[in-house]
C-alpha cells in the first residue's frame, strides 16, 4: 500500500513541486503549534494530504481550508462559520483546532493510526468498525478505502518531502514560497466595519487584507471574536484606525437578504430592533426571503 501511494505521488511532478514550494510558508506555523501541544511533528504531513497546502481550497464534499474541516465538524469544534466569516480558512484558528482534535482522537483511540483514520472518516465509523470486527488493530481493520490509504499517503508525502533529491526533485531556495509577512491581532468587535474603509485608513489596500484574511467572506470586519492578519508593521495602528471608523450600521440604508439570514440575525447585526425592521419594511411577520431588499433606515 505504501508502494502504491509513493508511486502515485512521486510521479505527479507538478503536485510535488507545489508541495515543496508551499511547505516553507506553512510548516513553521504547524511546527510551532505542534510543539505547543507536545504532539508528533509528522502531523504536519496530514495537512499536505488533506489540502496540498492550498489555503482557500474547498472539496466537492464541502470541506474547506488547510485541514479540510466539514462545516458541522468545524462548528462542533469551535470554529466560527457564518455568512460573514469561515474560520476553516483561517490558518491559525484551523491549525489549532485540528491539532486539538487530533490530540483528542489519540486519547480516545489510544493509537495514532486509528486517530488519523477517525480524522478522515469520522469517530463513529471507526468506533463501529472496532466493535463489529472485534479488533482495535488499525492494520487488521476493514475501513473505507480512502481511510485505509490515508496513513500510507501521509507516509509517502513524508518520504518525498524529507528526501526530495532522492526522488528526483531539486528545488532551489529562491523558488520556495516564504511565510507571508503578517502580524496577527485578536479582535472582539461590537459592530461591523467596512474592510475597504479600514484598509484605506490603515494605509494598506483591500486586496492586501483579503489575501491575508481568506476567512473574511464579505467586504467587512464582522462582529464578535476573530483573528485579523495585517501587513507586517501595521499592528500598532489597527486599534486607532478602528476607533476612527463609523460602524456599517450607521452607514447602510438597505440590506440584501442572503441564504441563512433571519430577521433576528439581521436585527442583531445592524443593532436595529425587530419591531423597527418590520415597521420600516411593512412586514406582518418575521418571515423574509433570499434576495429580498430590507430597508435599514427611514
Amino acid at each position: 500500500m505504501l508502494d502504491r501511494e509513493l508511486t502515485i505521488a512521486v510521479h505527479n511532478r507538478a503536485q510535488v513541486v507545489m508541495w515543496l514550494k508551499r511547505t516553507p510558508r506553512y510548516f513553521p506555523l504547524f511546527g510551532q503549534e505542534i510543539r505547543a501541544l507536545n504532539l508528533p511533528d509528522d502531523l504536519r504531513f496530514l495537512a499536505v494530504a488533506e489540502s496540498s497546502l492550498i489555503e482557500g481550497i474547498h472539496s466537492r464534499a464541502g470541506a474547506a481550508g488547510l485541514w479540510q474541516f466539514m462545516r458541522h465538524t468545524g462548528r462542533r469544534l469551535g470554529l466560527r462559520i457564518t455568512s460573514d466569516i469561515d474560520e476553516r480558512l483561517d490558518p491559525i484558528a484551523a491549525t489549532r483546532c485540528a491539532l486539538k482534535y487530533l490530540k483528542f482522537l489519540k486519547e480516545k483511540f489510544s493509537s495514532w493510526p486509528l486517530a488519523l483514520a477517525a480524522y478522515n472518516c469520522g469517530e463513529k465509523r471507526v468506533s463501529d468498525a472496532i466493535k463489529r470486527q472485534k479488533t482495535d488493530n488499525y492494520f487488521a481493520l476493514s475501513l473505507p478505502e480512502e481511510s485505509e490509504r490515508y496513513l500510507y499517503r501521509m507516509a509517502a508525502i513524508k518520504l518525498i518531502l524529507t528526501n526530495p533529491t532522492e526522488y528526483g526533485y531539486n528545488i532551489s531556495d529562491d523558488q520556495f514560497y516564504p511565510p507571508l509577512k503578517t502580524d496577527y491581532i485578536s479582535l472582539n468587535l461590537k459592530n461591523e466595519f467596512s474592510l475597504v474603509d479600514f484598509a484605506i485608513q490603515l494605509g494598506s489596500t483591500y486586496h492586501s487584507l483579503r489575501k491575508l484574511n481568506p476567512h473574511l467572506i464579505n467586504k467587512r470586519l464582522p462582529k464578535g471574536k476573530f483573528n485579523l492578519g495585517l501587513p507586517e508593521g501595521y499592528k500598532n495602528r489597527a486599534t486607532s484606525t478602528l476607533r476612527g471608523l463609523a460602524p456599517l450600521s450607521t452607514q447602510r440604508s438597505h440590506y440584501l437578504v442572503k441564504k441563512g439570514d433571519t430577521l433576528g440575525a439581521i436585527s442583531r447585526r445592524f443593532n436595529i430592533s425587530m419591531k423597527r425592521l418590520r415597521k420600516l419594511n411593512r412586514l406582518k411577520s418575521s418571515k423574509i426571503m433570499v434576495g429580498q431588499k430590507l430597508r435599514l433606515k427611514q
